[in-house]
């Protein structure tokens, strides 16, 4: 599979496009003037707790308080009840996991998590692990015993799927780097006003080129001249090899249009969506979830009816698993798929869309 990584850098935002084999597989859009605050790390104050929903409000500093669930408080304390752990007025560092969204406020967990380029460190937990989309057995062990070899012994390690392959001097040069940000962010604990930002999360572009600049991309192209300098730069220390893929885009013309993103981001914003056979779906939305209808249209088939329901619903799962990535869909997700009598081309459906959503790092759960 062929993998680039566009960034288009504009005076007002910033967009980002992950092309598999020529076609969008993922659009991001920040505005520089609504950033996203995903993993910035706050100093808080607990303003509510909520018994009857094992929940609790929290003061980041923000219009909105932030939202903390029982499951996003410290490991091993879940057996017990919101109010043993939390107490109105209470100061906690928490780390934001999910932005602001209508009326509601963003949530934030107390299990932080500090990402490198290979690793990332989890203070308060005691795990090493590595990435499951890293397949070898010697590569997965050597990479396991380099975690437990340099593991701090207060935080947990697990090792990105960017680290294979990667040699022991560089794995451990980001481990302390990551080490060495945790003393700073205890010692910012102890002193200053609350609510404070403690940590804040590198802007987009650095985040992209942490995130999927690695051995599986073919091009990480960037339409900034100053951006592209300040990527070069970072990866003379971190990861020289990865210098080659990065390129400057200097084209006059628009990055988006020239790769065909815009029609993808078109479609994402559109109710219904073609396929090639002539068949479509429809998405709709609703606050609790999403809901995909999947129509014959203009596919008629050749043979009988259960065959022509097969083939659209075969096509129609590769075609939900991309939407739901490029919509950057989550929660409840219903798909009405087109009835068929046969037991086996239901379970062959369902199995083809398991397969498909493999390609999101957002983990899927496909229940039949």
């Amino acid at each position: 599979m062929v993998k680039d990584v566009l960034i288009d850098v504009a005076p007002g935002e910033v967009r980002l496009a992950v092309l598999e084999n020529g076609e969008a597989a993922e659009v991001y859009i920040e505005k520089r003037e609504a950033e996203s605050l995903v993993g910035n790390i706050y100093r808080s104050k607990v303003e509510r707790v909520l018994p009857g929903m094992e929940s609790a409000f929290v003061d980041i500093g923000l219009d909105k308080n932030a939202f903390l669930y029982i499951k996003d408080v410290c490991p091993g304390e879940a057996s017990a009840g919101i109010s043993e752990l939390l107490t109105q007025g209470q100061e906690i560092t928490v780390q934001v996991i999910k932005d602001s969204a209508g009326t509601k406020g963003p949530r934030v967990t107390t299990r932080l998590s500090l990402p490198g380029r290979y690793v990332v460190l989890m203070p308060g937990s005691h795990a090493a692990g590595v990435s499951k989309k890293i397949r070898d057995d010697e590569e997965r062990k050597r990479l396991k015993d380099i975690a437990l070899g340099h593991k701090p012994q207060n935080a947990g390690i697990v090792v990105r799927t960017a680290a294979e392959g990667v040699a022991e001097e560089q794995l451990t040069e980001d481990i302390h780097a990551l080490e060495e940000l945790w003393r700073g962010l205890l010692i910012k604990e102890q002193r200053g006003a609350v609510p404070r930002l403690l940590y804040r999360e590198p802007d987009m572009i650095a985040k992209a080129a942490r995130e999927y600049l690695g051995p599986d991309i073919d091009r990480f192209l960037i339409n900034s001249r100053e951006e592209y300098g300040k990527i070069i730069a970072s990866l003379d220390a971190a990861a020289p090899g990865l210098k080659a893929k990065v390129e400057y885009f200097s084209k006059d013309y628009d990055m988006f249009e020239y790769y065909h993103v815009e029609s993808a981001i078109d479609e994402a914003l559109s109710r219904k969506v073609w396929l090639k056979s002539g068949a479509y779906l429809i998405f709709d939305r609703t606050e609790a979830l999403t809901v995909i209808d999947v129509n014959s249209g203009k596919y008629v088939g050749r043979t009988d009816l259960e065959e022509t329901a097969l083939k659209i619903n075969l096509e129609a799962a590769e075609a939900i698993a991309k939407q739901v990535r490029l919509r950057d869909l989550s929660g409840i997700i219903i798909t009405d798929f087109i009835d068929m009598q046969r037991k086996e081309h239901r379970e062959q459906v369902v199995q083809a869309l398991r397969e498909a959503v493999k390609n999101d790092k957002i983990p899927t759960v496909v229940v039949g």
